[in-house]
């Protein structure tokens, strides 16, 4: 449970710190924000001033199924492909090219008149002055895009296009669209044309049918529905809801033509059929009368009567044989010519097989799908395979039925024809005139009952061939939304602001990235494990910062740094104090002085001793010449008492040994063995000793005084010491070179833009130099004491 709640604490501080680094980071740049914000919402609100408003235009459409495929055979059932593929075949006739031609050419989009405006061009759809129809739409190159000038002469009744001058209300020839016929717009007040510059833009069947297509959505509104919606992009709305009605409309007219094809196929056989039997039933009709008349005969007796009666229903019976032998020929006929371009499903007159009309049904229904799909996919299509499969299955069952049905008929009619040989037998006891007007009779019976039985037939094809309705049915017509579609203005603003805030950060980041230089805290921290104790501000004096009394910042985080070195151990017998630093211009002489007088003002005795012997600063910063000093010493030509000094008036406790004359050899003076008395003596007279080393990145000197101190300052400055410095701090900490080594943050600036600055280079976590929390802190002036950003006047 504990280790639980450690592991919670953990990561929340982990969050806390990511945070903390995040906001010291892009928050000194705030007003940069600001701006950036300003300008991006400015070009997003210019942008949705002049953007072209889109409109969404939605209908639906229902697509009924058809009754017979409820009735599912065993090959349908088996095939994967089948007709539960229905909605994904209708949707892509919708989408096809053909369609689309279609809905261009019925509403005669081949040229849209525009208003030119200041940022964007207007379309005026339905509000043009004149209307002009393309009577030849074949003409124009599918591929055509023109941009002609539209001058409008009202009194003149003419229209100029481009540089041609066209009449009004006549069919004029052009070379490039065939003919064209302009008309005015009835109800058009002229006077709306007053310094408007307008002109058309004439394009291509393809062209537009694509343009159509590529803004066209067509999906089921759900998985359980046969209902289909339509939805259209276009900047006008009338535009787009006119299309999307047209397209339901020519999709409705080609599903009742690919009806009514098998109706007018019925028809044309039914019609022939009639003609014939017409023919020979007048030819029938015609004999018996002139038989009657040349034998004088009015009445045939009870026996004939009975005999003709049997005779007759026999030769019914074969007729409708003889009649269902010739359906089942063109229906083999039919069959066997799959690959015929007229190859209709014939008439089935007189079948009462229901297993071959449900057969034909679903190889007529199959054709119709393959005639479909060949519009919208390729012959190598699954799903056009998938039909062509059933077909290959389907015909060979109908061949098979085809010839069990003409078997049966054929023994049919043979008995029939055998029992009518019998009657013809008894016919020899009847008087021959009787006997040849029974056969004449019979005759015109046979062909008056097929007469009447074909035009029931004419009549019952004419009524479905009326009556044939689609597949389909509009649920809605097309409707525009109320408000554009697209561009949204607060996703546009959204997206512009955040665009520009991004952009910002970006230029932070990619700044940050591209400096070497070290940072923040977190740099440091990612860099090194070595503690640090300390963050000084930047002081643009460079020379002291703290003097009795004073309460500026900077001298408040060196009483802190000077609070901080009992922690590191430096009381007592441990008083030896190293600072050094990678290179030069970090300011370790600065923190050396400033933390040396820190001490001093709590009436310690402190020595700060300059050995840097090559760049000597400490004196410049005191004030005070640095010869005599301590390579005069350590050369054996100066006493200690000759080269100790007190540089701060009224400071008693401050002492210094300033770095002396610079010698040739610095490393050579310092392992002369005069250095350990020296020290020796100071530790018994002072408090603290404080040693200001060179840089340990160039030379050795902090190396060689590093076992003689207690504890090491290693400064580091922000924005000057390089970041793979930081490699060798870590070296130098785990491998203990240094001692005790600690590091001092260094020079922390402002961050952010001048006037507008915030917070410092100090990082994140504890300590991280925010400008204020450091108590009060006084500008010596009327009396003003400031706590962080707040001012109180002391009267």
């Amino acid at each position: 449970m504990q280790q639980k709640v450690i592991n919670t604490r953990t990561k929340r501080e982990e969050h806390t710190g990511l945070l903390e680094m995040i906001r010291h980071k892009y928050q000194p740049y705030w007003p940069l924000f600001v701006i950036a914000s300003i300008i991006s919402f400015s070009i997003a609100y210019v942008y949705l001033k002049y953007a072209t408003p889109l409109y969404k235009i939605s209908s639906s459409l229902l697509i009924k199924e058809d009754a017979r495929a409820v009735e599912s055979s065993i090959i349908e059932m088996m095939d994967p492909l089948g007709s539960g593929k229905k909605i994904e075949n209708e949707i892509e006739i919708l989408k096809s090219r053909t369609i689309a031609k279609a809905v261009v050419r019925n509403l005669n989009l081949y040229g849209e008149i525009f208003e030119r405006g200041t940022i964007r061009d207007v379309s005026m759809y339905k509000r043009a002055p004149v209307q002009i129809t393309f009577l030849d739409p074949d003409q124009i190159d599918p591929m055509e895009g023109s941009l002609l000038d539209l001058r409008y002469d009202y009194n003149g009744r003419k229209l100029t296009m481009g540089d041609k001058t066209y009449p009004l209300n006549d069919t004029v020839t052009t070379t490039r669209w065939g003919r064209i016929l302009i008309k005015p717009t009835p109800g058009f007040n002229p006077a709306s044309l007053r310094d408007k510059q307008l002109y058309i833009r004439i394009a291509g069947e393809k062209a537009l049918a694509g343009v159509f297509l590529g803004n066209l959505k067509i999906a089921a509104a759900n998985k359980q529905s046969n209902v289909l919606r339509l939805e259209y992009v276009d900047a006008v709305p009338q535009k787009g809801m006119d299309m999307l009605n047209e397209l339901m409309r020519t999709y409705d007219a080609e599903s009742i033509e690919d009806k009514n094809k098998t109706a007018s196929k019925t028809m044309s056989f039914v019609e022939d059929r009639l003609r014939i039997i017409t023919a020979e039933l007048s030819q029938v009709e015609g004999q018996i009368e002139r038989y009657k008349t040349d034998e004088g005969i009015v009445d045939i007796g009870e026996q004939g009567k009975m005999f003709l009666a049997s005779v007759q229903d026999n030769d019914v019976k074969l007729s409708e044989a003889d009649m269902q032998l010739s359906t089942l020929e063109a229906v083999e006929q039919y069959v066997k010519n799959k690959h015929s371009e007229d190859n209709v499903v014939p008439a089935t007159i007189g079948i009462a097989d229901q297993t071959l009309l449900t057969l034909l049904g679903k190889l007529q229904d199959i054709e119709l799908q393959q005639e479909k799909m060949r519009k919208t996919t390729g012959e190598n299509s699954p799903a056009l395979e998938s039909l062509n499969a059933q077909e290959e299955r389907i015909r060979p069952a109908i061949m098979d039925n085809i010839r069990s049905l003409r078997a049966n008929l054929e023994a049919g009619r043979a008995k029939l024809a055998a029992q009518n040989t019998r009657f013809m037998a008894l016919l020899k006891g009847v008087p021959n005139k009787e006997r040849t007007l029974l056969e004449v009779s019979r005759q015109q019976a046979i062909k008056n009952n097929i007469y009447t039985f074909l035009l029931e037939k004419r009549e019952e094809t004419a009524l479905q061939y009326a009556a044939a309705i689609s597949d389909s049915r509009i649920v809605d017509l097309a409707e525009a939304d109320t408000f554009p579609f697209s561009p949204k203005k607060s996703m546009v603003m959204a997206l512009a602001i955040l665009a520009g805030l991004a952009a910002v950060a970006g230029f932070i980041a990619v700044k940050d990235m591209m400096n070497n230089k070290v940072m923040f805290r977190s740099d440091i921290e990612k860099g090194t494990s070595a503690p640090i104790i300390a963050e000084i501000m930047f002081d643009k004096s460079g020379g002291i910062a703290i003097t009795e009394g004073r309460r500026t910042p900077v001298a408040e985080q060196f009483r802190a740094l000077r609070t901080t070195l009992s922690y590191i151990g430096i009381n007592g017998d441990n008083k030896t104090i190293l600072v050094t630093s990678s290179i030069s211009g970090e300011g370790k002489s600065f923190v050396a002085v400033n933390l040396g007088l820190s001490l001093s003002l709590t009436k310690k005795k402190v020595v700060l001793l300059e050995f840097d012997l090559r760049k000597p600063k400490v004196s410049k910063i005191l004030n005070v010449p640095h010869h005599p000093g301590i390579s005069n010493y350590l050369a054996g030509h100066s006493s200690l008492s000759d080269i100790l000094k007190q540089p701060i008036e009224n400071n008693e406790y401050m002492y210094l040994l300033s770095a002396g004359v610079i010698p040739p050899n610095p490393t050579e003076l310092i392992l002369n063995g005069r250095l350990e008395h020296l020290l020796a003596t100071l530790r018994a007279s002072f408090d603290y000793i404080i040693i200001d080393t060179a840089p340990i990145g160039p030379v050795t000197d902090a190396r060689l005084l590093a076992p003689y101190a207690d504890a090491t300052l290693y400064v580091v400055r922000h924005d000057r010491t390089p970041k793979f410095n930081l490699k060798m701090i870590e070296d130098l900490y785990e491998q203990g070179d240094l001692g005790k080594l600690n590091i001092v943050f260094n020079g922390l600036k402002m961050r952010g833009l001048p006037g507008y600055a915030y917070g410092y280079g100090g990082g994140y976590g504890y300590g991280s130099g925010q400008g204020y929390g450091y108590g009060y802190t006084d500008d010596h002036k009327n009396g003003a004491v400031k706590k962080g950003r707040f001012t109180k006047i002391f009267k």
